[in-house]
């Protein structure tokens, strides 16, 4: 039998399908592989949720504190790591980042990666609005759950790119080396993930963006969810006490959390999509 060998047209058409298959389907691929690191970012946070909701029950219902002026007392990861018993679980699968640096905020048993999960210190930095009281001599203790108008809709920690102090204060949030400029460029396809007070977890969709005056910083794409960085949305800062506001992206120090929040999303904040 005479084989008809394939025409160069015929290859070309060929080569041009399977070239629209790919150009289709790997960005499909992509995000499937980003919603499955998603996914186990999230459960990562869940049970170190859980562990974190033991801690303030073992100690008079108060929230660990950011970092302890004591160079042995370490942050609130070092704080909580008895409970969660496992270094890895503080990793974020798509935080790849690693560091030469040693010593008590880079446990050894991370072989130099980073950490990929951040304190709710407050909305913005050293403000006092999260988890932690600002006060005039530095120290940063820990809040009373009493005094959370909502734990169960409060963050606790989650996603961040900060390092070492690992904040998910709107100003320090995407302020490590590998941080995001853009929103589209937020990991998990900018849906990151944080656990709350009473040790649940959940999605929050955040956006990346400039503050008239000062920079990049983030916010949630929803003002509602905004709100879930206030320990108490009326509560007023801690600026005042610690000598004015100092260059962080908020007009007064005495604004409510509430206010602050509400700036982002008045004409003072603008979206790098």
């Amino acid at each position: 039998m005479k084989r008809q060998a394939f025409t160069l047209i015929e290859l070309l058409v060929v080569i041009a399908i399977i070239a629209i298959l790919a150009a289709i389907l790997f960005p499909v691929f992509a995000q499937a592989r980003e919603k499955a690191r998603g996914i186990s970012c999230l459960s990562n946070l869940k049970q170190a949720g859980l562990a974190y909701a033991m801690y303030t029950q073992d100690y008079d219902e108060t929230t660990p504190l950011q970092k302890s002026n004591d160079p042995q007392g370490g942050y609130w990861y070092n704080l909580i790591q008895p409970y969660v018993k496992n270094w890895q679980l503080m990793l974020c699968p798509d935080r790849a980042i690693t560091t030469t640096k040693t010593g008590i905020n880079y446990p050894p048993s991370l072989n130099g990666r980073l950490q990929g999960y951040g304190y709710n210190d407050g909305w913005i930095s050293d403000s006092g609005y999260g988890l932690t009281v600002q006060l005039p001599d530095k120290t940063r203790p820990g809040r009373s759950i009493a005094a959370i108008s909502a734990p169960a809709d409060c963050v606790a920690f989650g996603d961040t790119y900060d390092t070492p102090g690992y904040s998910v204060a709107m100003d320090n949030i995407f302020s490590g080396a590998d941080g995001p400029a853009t929103t589209h460029q937020i990991r998990h396809l900018a849906n990151l993930n944080y656990a709350f007070v009473d040790g649940h977890a959940k999605i929050i969709k955040m956006q990346a963006g400039q503050y008239s005056g000062f920079g990049l910083t983030a916010r949630p794409a929803s003002e509602q969810n905004a709100l879930k960085w206030c320990y108490d949305p009326n509560a007023g800062s801690d600026y005042a006490a610690l000598g004015g506001v100092s260059g962080y992206p908020i007009s007064s120090a005495t604004l409510s959390c509430q206010q602050a929040v509400h700036e982002y999303y008045t004409g003072l904040w603008t979206e790098t999509p």
